[in-house]
C-alpha cells in the first residue's frame, strides 16, 4: 500500500507560477505536483509570491506548517518576489478585508473579525510592507494595532498621549524598523478640535523602543482630515485641505514643511499616492469657467521636491464612467485611490467598481466585480502581501 505523499493537494487545486507581473497565470499539472520530492517541494515553495498561499494552505497541512518555520520564513522574505495588491475594506465592514491581485485581477476575502479588538471599535488607517494599521474611533488618547492578515498575528502600540478625534496616521515598516506618525485633529476641548501638532512612534531592534515623542509643531493655516499618509525617502506626506496643500514631515530634522499642489484652486478630491519610489497627486479638475472638461488627472513629485508634472489623465470614455460611479452633478469628486509599485487603484463614491490604471503601460482597465459584500462602499490601501513581517516582533505580540 503505497503512502500518500505529504505535499498531496487535490486535483482540483491550480498552482499559480512565479512570473512577470503582468505574465499571464499558469498552472502547474497536480500529477506532477504531488510527485515532488518533500525538499523539491519546499524550494519551490520558498519562490512563490505571498498571495499564492491564500488557496495552498487550506489544502494542505504541510503548506501550513511551513507557515510557522522560522528558517523557512527567513527563506520566503529572500526569495519570494514581492507583488503588489490592493487592501479593500467595506465601509459597513471593516473587519472585512478583499484583497484584489491586480497580476491575476483575482479577489480573497480574509474576515480579521477573530483578529480585531471586540471591546472598541477600530477603523483601517494605514499599510506597509504586509502590515494594516488599525486605530480606534473614539475620541481621545489613540490605540493604534497592527495586523498582518496572512500569519494572523498582531501588536498593540502603546497608546498615544495626546487626545485626538480623528487624525492623519502614516506608518513606514522596514525589515528591522517600524515607524508611526499621527497628525493633527487634537482635541483642545471635549466640544473642539485644532490641527496643533503630530507625535512620532520609532521601534527598531534595540532591547527598547521610544515611548510616542511630540514633533515639531503643524505649519499654520493647515487643516488635516483624517486621511492617510504616503511615505517616501525618511519623508511621510500628507494633504491639507482649505486650502490645499501637500504637508511634508522629515524623520532626520523631525519638522514639518508646506508644498504647493499644482492646480490647487481648481482640484477636487487630492489624493496622495505612492508612485514608483516617489510621490503622486491624484485629484480631480474642474475648470468650467475657462471651458475645461473635467478629468481626473496624475502628477508626480520631481527630485527637487517643490515642483509637479502631469503624468497622465483619465480618459474621456473610461472618465464618463468612473465619474456617473462618483453620482454626476455638482457634488461629484468623491473617490479613493491609493497606488503601489506603479499602479495606482480607484473607487468611487459607494459604487464597488474599481479601475486601475498602470503608470508604465499607460494602460486603464476596470477590475472584475468584487463578488464579496460591499454596502456603503469601499476604502482602499496599497497593499502587498507577506507571510513574514520581522518588524511586528519589535512590539509586544497580542495574545
Amino acid at each position: 500500500m503505497s503512502k500518500r505523499n505529504p505535499n498531496y493537494l487535490p486535483s482540483s487545486s491550480t498552482f499559480p507560477s512565479v512570473q512577470h507581473p503582468h505574465a499571464p497565470i499558469q498552472t502547474l499539472d497536480p500529477s506532477i505536483w504531488c510527485r515532488l520530492p518533500p525538499s523539491l517541494f519546499d524550494r519551490i515553495l520558498h519562490f512563490l509570491p505571498a498571495p499564492a498561499f491564500f488557496r495552498l494552505q487550506l489544502l494542505s497541512r504541510r503548506i501550513r506548517s511551513l507557515l510557522f518555520s522560522p528558517s523557512f520564513l527567513h527563506s520566503h522574505i529572500l526569495l519570494s518576489p514581492l507583488r503588489p495588491s490592493f487592501a479593500f475594506f467595506p465601509n459597513s465592514n471593516p473587519s472585512s478585508l478583499y484583497l484584489l491581485d491586480p497580476t491575476s485581477l483575482s479577489w480573497h476575502h480574509l474576515p480579521l473579525g477573530p483578529l480585531l479588538p471586540s471591546h472598541m471599535p477600530v477603523t483601517p488607517a494605514a499599510s506597509s510592507a504586509g502590515l494594516l494599521c488599525f486605530v480606534s474611533l473614539t475620541a481621545g488618547p489613540k490605540t493604534l494595532l497592527l495586523v498582518n492578515p496572512l500569519s494572523k498575528l498582531i501588536a498593540y502600540l502603546p497608546q498615544t498621549p495626546t487626545p485626538r478625534l480623528s487624525p492623519a496616521i502614516g506608518l513606514s515598516v522596514g525589515p528591522s524598523s517600524l515607524s508611526v506618525v499621527i497628525a493633527g485633529d487634537n482635541l483642545i476641548s471635549p466640544f473642539s478640535v485644532k490641527n496643533l501638532s503630530s507625535e512620532m512612534f520609532f521601534a527598531d531592534t534595540t532591547p527598547t523602543f521610544s515611548p510616542w515623542s511630540l514633533s515639531s509643531p503643524l505649519p499654520r493655516l493647515c487643516s488635516i482630515e483624517p486621511n492617510r499618509m504616503v511615505f517616501s525617502g525618511g519623508k511621510f506626506y500628507c494633504m491639507s485641505v482649505s486650502p490645499y496643500a501637500v504637508l511634508v514631515f522629515d524623520q532626520a530634522s523631525n519638522s514639518w514643511s508646506k508644498i504647493q499642489p499644482p492646480m490647487r484652486r481648481y482640484l477636487r478630491s487630492p489624493t496622495l499616492v505612492e508612485l514608483g519610489e516617489g510621490v503622486g497627486l491624484v485629484a480631480a479638475v474642474e475648470k468650467n469657467r475657462l471651458n475645461v472638461p473635467r478629468s481626473v488627472r496624475l502628477w508626480g513629485l520631481q527630485p527637487c521636491g517643490h515642483s509637479w508634472v502631469e503624468i497622465s489623465r483619465m480618459p474621456v470614455d473610461v472618465h464618463a464612467r468612473f465619474y456617473e460611479n462618483c453620482g454626476g452633478g455638482d457634488n461629484t469628486g468623491a473617490f479613493e485611490c491609493a497606488g503601489h509599485g506603479g499602479l495606482i487603484s480607484f473607487v468611487a463614491g459607494t459604487n464597488s467598481e474599481v479601475l486601475l490604471f498602470d503608470m508604465l503601460r499607460r494602460e486603464w482597465r476596470w477590475a472584475p466585480s468584487c463578488r464579496y459584500p460591499c454596502e456603503g462602499g469601499l476604502k482602499v490601501f496599497a497593499y502587498e502581501p507577506r507571510i513574514a513581517t520581522p518588524a511586528i516582533g519589535l512590539l509586544t505580540l497580542a495574545s
